[in-house]
């Protein structure tokens, strides 16, 4: 399922880059691709309309990347130029590499027996498994809302990843009893005073030794990726990471 379910991704986002003109339209795209993502992939109703949402979703965030940080490349001159902050400028679609699939609350996926074992869709019929939920149940009762999960594998063993949302009071000023100032920074992680003259120092010793580490290691591919890399490379936005997956 996963795997059909990816596919079924990068279909969508061929048809919206080659013959779609970046029309992130929800409806106009399950209008012309619904039929498609059941027959071909063989993907029951909810994953194929979900299957569509996913794609949109992550052409929206490359959007959002190209308006943040735009692309920028050297003209026959030797001037720096940048690229319009439109999705028309990319050059190849975005691409799906690691099998996954979007789960509806009570559509694909719901906990059956007191919230012992997890039901799931697949694409011929449900399959019913125990999870490791010691710490879980507690947000299986009614004040909590759970939302379209993510199932991932990694090393052979599957991750349900669910966003978990509650209804909050809303803040009360009064009830306010004590004022704490933080400063964040590097050398000091934190830095709090409160009205009472109290402070506390969170050191970033530990962290900034294994940053530095990590830009060690980044430095040490840098070279090799540059010498695969012409000058005249042509960008290429793959998928992202939005959010923890794993």
């Amino acid at each position: 399922m996963t795997e059909q379910y990816r596919q079924a991704c990068n279909f969508v986002s061929q048809y919206i880059f080659f013959d779609n003109q970046f029309d992130l339209t929800y409806q106009s795209l399950n209008k012309k691709l619904y039929s498609d993502l059941r027959g071909l992939f063989g993907l029951k109703s909810q994953l194929a309309q979900s299957s569509i949402k996913m794609t949109i979703a992550r052409y929206k965030t490359v959007k959002q990347q190209l308006f943040q940080n735009p692309y920028r490349y050297k003209d026959e001159d030797g001037r720096w130029q940048r690229i319009p902050k439109t999705l028309e400028w990319l050059w190849n679609p975005v691409f799906f590499c690691r099998p996954q699939a979007d789960l509806v609350r009570n559509r694909d996926y719901s906990f059956v027996d007191d919230g012992q074992v997890l039901s799931i869709n697949t694409l011929g019929k449900r399959t019913k498994c125990t999870f490791e939920g010691e710490h879980f149940a507690g947000y299986l009762n009614v004040s909590y809302q759970l939302g379209t999960a993510k199932l991932v594998e990694l090393k052979g063993r599957w991750y349900l990843h669910i966003p978990v949302t509650k209804a909050v009071e809303d803040f009360q000023k009064e009830c306010v009893r004590q004022v704490v100032g933080i400063d964040r920074g590097l050398r000091f992680l934190a830095v709090s005073y409160d009205e009472q003259g109290k402070t506390k120092f969170v050191s970033g010793k530990k962290i900034a030794t294994k940053r530095h580490k990590f830009q060690e290691v980044r430095n040490s591919f840098r070279p090799k990726g540059q010498n695969q890399r012409s000058a005249n490379s042509k960008p290429f936005l793959g998928e992202r990471t939005v959010g923890c997956l794993m």
